[in-house]
């Protein structure tokens, strides 16, 4: 388990007022929010080829400019056998912002692996084990 640390931040009152209606429309508190941000804000410093879009679970991190999610970017590698020069050529983003996806992968691997998982509950096999009535056209 991670332990917590606090961290007092000066905002702006329209930024206070911007961040608490941010957390009223997600339901949760305005510190849980914040702590958010900046977590994200650490990580897109530590990996800038890195965006954060809404999704399921959460947050999902992506290859920036692209409709690649990591773990999407990690799934394709590992089908390629590793082959990143053909899953740059997939991809159709420079080498050095895929390694970065990898790279990002392999600090948060929870994370990819969590998204993943989710992903390949929603295929129709996924969906057919919650909603047995379910049938395929």
């Amino acid at each position: 388990m991670t332990k917590e640390a606090t961290v007092s931040v000066r905002l702006t009152a329209r930024e206070k007022s911007g961040l608490d209606a941010d957390a009223r429309m997600k339901g949760i508190p305005s510190g849980t929010a914040a702590a958010g941000y900046i977590a994200e804000g650490v990580r897109r410093s530590r990996f800038p080829a890195i965006e954060f879009r809404d999704g399921q679970p959460g947050r999902v991190a992506y290859l920036v400019g692209s409709r690649w999610p990591v773990w999407m970017i990690v799934e394709l590698v590992r089908e390629l056998d590793g082959d990143l020069t053909e899953a740059v050529k997939l991809i159709r983003k420079p080498a050095a912002l895929v390694r970065m996806a990898l790279a990002y992968a392999d600090a948060y691997p929870q994370e990819i692996k969590d998204s993943a998982a989710l992903a390949s509950r929603r295929d129709y096999a996924g969906m057919k084990q919650e909603i047995p009535e379910l049938e395929q056209l």
